[in-house]
């Protein structure tokens, strides 16, 4: 297995966590504070019906990105999109993640701060790292040449 589908594997994982955190919080898992900067509403934890919705919908992107970051190194099929529309979001989902750490850090809560915020920033650094190298390092398919011979 190469470096960058390592990386991959990385950044879908904590992916994956981030899924299962909006999946409980929109299955009404207590941490409602700890969401949106603190900002939405929720009882004793429990986000209000509309925010449940946001961390539901919330969890369906970040299984898209952690889908198009694997895809990009070739470890599943994602027909929907072509080579350069995975290359340009793998780029985009990096940066966003980026993006998101600031924000997490600038969190009161605890969890969001220190938790949320190791995980956007190690993601978005494996990301970035994947649509880095990723032409670099990912095997492309032999193809056959004339005289019978297999050439990359």
């Amino acid at each position: 297995m190469r470096r960058v589908e390592i990386m991959a594997i990385g950044a879908a994982a904590l992916l994956g966590a981030g899924v299962a955190y909006q999946l409980g919080l929109a299955a009404g898992a207590p941490y409602g504070d700890a969401t949106l900067g603190g900002r939405a509403e929720h009882v004793d934890g429990v986000l209000a019906t509309r925010f449940r919705v946001i961390a539901a919908v919330s969890g369906g992107v970040l299984l898209g990105f952690a889908a198009i970051v694997l895809r990009r190194v070739r470890l599943i099929g994602l027909p929907v999109l072509s080579d350069r529309a995975v290359r340009w979001a793998t780029w985009n989902i990096g940066v966003l993640l980026m993006f998101n750490t600031l924000g997490n850090l600038a969190a009161p809560h605890a969890l969001e701060r220190w938790g949320m915020g190791a995980i956007t920033l190690v993601a978005g650094v494996l990301t970035l790292g994947v649509a880095r190298w990723a032409d670099r390092e990912v095997a492309t398919p032999e193809v056959a040449t004339p005289g019978g011979t297999a050439g990359a």
